[in-house]
């Protein structure tokens, strides 16, 4: 079976991918904290520095999501329903797992020079493209291809923000701003087949565990938002959010925000 490739496209601009209805979902418990390992592919020392934060904010992303997430937390609400939280906490502990390369439960490339097709993917508007079909077998490593766009977009070049940083970041009042390198990674994560289905989705007709991108024409944290607010008021059949990438990362780094800037970001009453 050919693989299928998502894209995460500028969060400032429209995403690029597709949508399709998910399978049903069958809750579990949340995981252990398991470990992975990521293999730097064709990157420079300035560009394993930034691949290097953008994991770790990513794992620091996962981490205070899964401590602080609840049924009735705002930052879960805007993005998932109440029966969808054991899986957000689950898909929350993978992500905040250690890196361990002796022990990896599983493990992901990131190359730093895309091929010419993937470039051709890449267009100008995606930060990262990723392979997210089943692998064959344990040699079968499925590759997180970062984009040009992903050195110098408004996103991308930022980090979570610590000590005196925090509290200049925190001043911002539109909650897309908040969006970081690692929250574009925690997005892409969720794409890898090996990753979903650790924190418990059911395979597609396909047998593939990724989650799928979701658009409607806008930044992608604020389709997310569209959708759970599109599922709240029953409007047809929609991707459910647990099969959605965006909805991860943009719970998780409202969560963040939530916590360490003291901010709540209600939808406004006319919706998106």
């Amino acid at each position: 079976m050919a693989n299928k490739w998502i894209l995460v496209g500028a969060l400032l601009s429209t995403f690029v991918g597709y949508v399709h209805a998910a399978p049903g979902l069958a809750p579990r418990a949340p995981s252990p904290l398991v470990k992975r390992f990521a293999k730097r592919i064709d990157c420079d020392d300035e560009q394993n520095k930034k691949i290097g934060r953008a994991l770790a904010d990513m794992a620091n992303l996962g981490l205070h999501a899964y401590d602080t997430a609840s049924k009735d937390t705002l930052g879960f609400t805007h993005y998932f329903k109440e029966d969808e939280l054991s899986v957000f906490k689950s898909a929350m502990s993978t992500i905040a797992s250690n890196n361990d390369p002796t022990n990896p439960s599983y493990t992901f490339n990131v190359n730093c020079k895309p091929t010419k097709d993937v470039l051709k993917e890449c267009g100008d508007k995606s930060y990262a493209v990723t392979e997210a079909g089943v692998s064959k077998d344990t040699e079968d490593i499925k590759t997180i291809w970062i984009c040009p766009l992903f050195w110098t977009g408004p996103d991308t070049k930022q980090n979570l923000p610590s000590g005196d940083e925090r509290d200049e970041w925190c001043k911002q009042d539109n909650f897309k701003k908040f969006v970081t390198a690692g929250h574009v990674l925690l997005h892409e994560i969720t794409h890898l087949d090996a990753v979903a289905k650790l924190f418990g989705l059911e395979p597609d007709k396909n047998g593939e565990h990724g989650t799928l991108d979701y658009s409607v024409g806008s930044s992608p944290i604020t389709d997310a938002r569209r959708l759970k607010i599109r599922i709240d008021n029953g409007q047809g059949d929609l991707q459910a959010p647990t099969y959605t990438a965006e909805s991860y990362a943009g719970a998780a780094t409202e969560l963040w925000v939530q916590k360490f800037c003291k901010k709540d970001f209600v939808p406004p009453k006319e919706g998106y």
